[in-house]
């Protein structure tokens, strides 16, 4: 089986308050009853399913709402020998709720053809709902150790009342999903180049353990043709060992009868029988 394509994940911010005063959380931006923690987690949860529908591997920082360092979650990524790295935030600006759109933002120049693939693959699908295209900037100061392409996604604003709308709709957070999904595979071909690889080998195993499936079934189908053979033969054997049984005990008992019952004088073979003159000549 060809090796996976692997593909990192990090649902930006995360954790909740506790009475532990040394226990850290960041709930990221909230607006009313949006949370980008919240947002992030499930956009990572709908891009890992598409994504493994395509037999990409998906490491995700986080599947909970757990507080990570930004160290900790690069170490997370750089042990999963990730190819390519997205994380997910939403954007907000203060003062100024018009303010609206998606951006991709990138560390360093090497990332840059990578985000711009994750731009245009948003940009088509959040077109529909009215979200306008900001394109992609350079923020050099996130993920500062990366050394594979790399992206920090915000396909929108919680700050403006229309998109903080969207980002309420499953069907517009599954968009964001289909349109980064959209981006990665363009952004490498060799995703697409190992799904096929993948599918042939499955294909020639499922093959493979059909034809299995199917000598099983024709041997185990012999096997009941030669015990109901068996059987038949059996039976047909007992009936001819009891016909052969009645047709003697039918002789002997006609033989039996025989020795019973005496024959005519006249009929022993070798003897004559004497006339028998009648009586009334004898007295004469």
């Amino acid at each position: 089986m060809p090796a996976p394509y692997v593909v990192a994940l990090d649902p930006g911010h995360g954790g909740s308050p506790s009475s532990d005063p040394t226990v850290l959380w960041d709930p990221g931006v909230v607006a009313g009853r949006l949370v980008e923690k919240d947002i992030t987690l499930d956009l990572g949860f709908r891009l890992k399913a598409l994504l493994e529908k395509e037999r990409v591997k998906v490491v995700m920082t986080r599947t909970t709402d757990r507080y990570l360092e930004i160290s900790e979650r690069w170490n997370l990524v750089h042990a999963s020998k990730a190819r390519l790295f997205v994380s997910l935030h939403v954007n907000a600006f203060d003062g100024d709720p018009s303010i609206n759109g998606l951006t991709v933002f990138y560390p360093r120049a090497e990332s840059q053809a990578f985000a711009q693939h994750l731009e245009a693959g948003l940009a088509a699908a959040l077109q529909p709902f009215g979200v306008p295209d900001d394109g992609v900037a350079p923020k050099p100061e996130l993920w500062v150790h990366s050394d594979i392409p790399t992206a920090t996604v915000e396909p929108a604003y919680v700050s403006n009342a229309h998109e903080a709308g969207l980002l309420t709709r499953a069907d517009f957070r599954e968009a964001i999903a289909s349109g980064l999904f959209q981006g990665l595979l363009q952004a490498d071909p060799q995703i697409d180049a190992t799904y096929q690889q993948i599918v042939r080998v499955e294909q020639a195993r499922a093959a493979r353990l059909q034809a299995e499936r199917a000598a099983a079934a024709a041997a185990a189908a012999r096997v009941r043709r030669w015990e109901l053979g068996g059987l038949v033969a059996a039976v047909l054997l007992m009936l001819v060992i009891a016909l052969r049984a009645r047709r003697r005990s039918v002789h002997a008992r006609r033989r039996s009868g025989r020795r019973g019952r005496r024959r005519p004088y006249a009929a022993r073979e070798g003897h004559v029988r004497p006339t028998v003159r009648d009586l009334s000549e004898v007295k004469k």
